[in-house]
């Protein structure tokens, strides 16, 4: 039986998957007794997946760019004996072989070759490199955590994303033959679909408080007697969308003319792997008015709330790994927005 490399990592993927779906089907996630290390085996066996996918790659242009040492004397030799035979057989075939020690590169190097390789960009190098640390911290250190197993649950998400995306792209055969991964791709879709609601879920308790006080602040307006005089001088009344409980993060502030209608809806919009909720009246471009950061309001940053001068409109925010308000408030020839502590005013 031979194990290759594409083959590997599929075995890798399928394993991972069947962790990751205990993990979420777990009714008490936190509880150390009913939670055999499914996570910690899902990281490994997905981390192990990505590894093997990207050197799969790599081969597949040059097979010599997943060896660490081009010196290798062992290795050399099989290049020789290949060329002797003219034997159209792949190197791996040959190394392989527990008779053979010959070294691949590690994951940080294989990350960088592909990186520049295959183009890919930051947020996709981002994300391959918290699989490796991630990987690297339960493995040695184990997880310390209470409830914020999102931070993880954020990092293996992207990384199945990346892997129903780039990667799929790139395995595509030539051929009439079937995608390697169709067997499984589905699936695969239906598991992160149901990891993103357990991500946002976990996301949205953490940062609990946050929501509360945005709920209370917002809820305070009407009865705030000079807020809606204001408005009303202006033409205008308003209401307050909120959820059923106390730290929803779905609010909706409605603003509406002398007839009652709708003159403006602006919306949150949670964006847990940038921590933040973003108060816009559309989810593609915006307008964008205010955003919270819920990192700097947990530890009690004065400056966490940002406010644009001019609604600003930004394409497909909702899929920005940046904080991108932090660079308007940069800006050399105008800030954009400006930080402050939320609140009624």
């Amino acid at each position: 039986m031979r194990l290759e490399l594409f083959e590997n990592g599929i075995d890798s993927l399928r394993f991972g998957m069947d962790f990751y779906d205990k993990y979420l089907m777990l009714e008490d996630k936190y509880d150390s007794t009913s939670n055999p290390g499914y996570l910690k085996m899902a990281v490994i066996s997905f981390h192990n997946c990505l590894e093997l996918f990207s050197k799969k790659l790599l081969s597949d242009v040059n097979e010599l760019l997943i060896y660490r040492d081009l010196s290798d004397e062992i290795l050399l030799g099989l290049i020789r004996n290949k060329k002797k035979t003219q034997i159209e057989i792949p190197l791996d075939y040959y190394v392989i072989s527990d008779q053979i020690n010959v070294l691949t590169i590690d994951y940080i190097e294989c990350i960088k070759r592909l990186g520049i390789i295959y183009d890919l960009s930051k947020s996709q190098i981002k994300t391959l490199e918290a699989m490796g640390k991630i990987r690297n911290k339960i493995t040695h250190f184990g997880l310390d955590k209470t409830i914020d197993f999102h931070e993880i649950l954020i990092d293996v998400n992207k990384a199945l994303n990346l892997i129903t995306d780039f990667y799929y792209e790139n395995f595509k055969s030539k051929g009439k033959d079937e995608h390697p991964l169709d067997p499984i791709y589905e699936n695969l879709l239906d598991l992160i679909e149901r990891a993103e609601v357990e991500e946002y879920q976990n996301w949205e308790v953490f940062y609990a408080d946050n929501f509360e006080f945005l709920n209370y602040t917002l809820a305070s307006l009407t009865e705030n007697e000079q807020f809606k005089s204001d408005l009303k001088a202006k033409g205008f009344t308003f209401e307050v969308e909120l959820g059923d409980y106390s730290h929803s993060s779905n609010i909706t502030f409605r603003l509406l003319n002398k007839r009652g209608e709708v003159y403006k809806e602006i919306q949150s919009i949670n964006i847990p792997r940038i921590n933040s909720t973003i108060f816009t009246e559309g989810s593609v471009v915006g307008p964008i008015y205010f955003v919270i950061d819920h990192s700097k309001k947990i530890l009690d940053e004065e400056k966490h709330c940002y406010i644009y001068h001019n609604p600003k409109e930004h394409n497909e925010f909702e899929y920005e790994d940046s904080k991108f308000w932090e660079e308007d408030l940069q800006k050399r020839n105008g800030k954009l927005c400006y930080g402050t502590y939320f609140n009624e005013v």
